[in-house]
């Protein structure tokens, strides 16, 4: 049984775009109240945090289908 999912449907890689859009947006000039090393850094932890709840919730691989 082939429990696998197109890469689109992954969770962990759309929050991974969203996480990489607020880091270019905060290199970029984007202004949260923050200065852009304080917002990386905060990304940086939200996302270290959310990548290991979605390996932990992660049931099936990805593939490139």
């Amino acid at each position: 049984m082939d429990n696998s999912k197109p890469f689109w449907a992954s969770k962990t890689l759309w929050a991974n775009i969203v996480a990489l859009v607020a880091v270019l947006t905060a290199s970029f000039g984007f202004d949260l109240g923050l200065d852009a090393e304080t917002q990386t850094a905060v990304v940086a932890a939200i996302m270290t945090v959310v990548n290991i709840v979605m390996r932990l919730v992660t049931k099936g691989p990805v593939t490139l289908k």
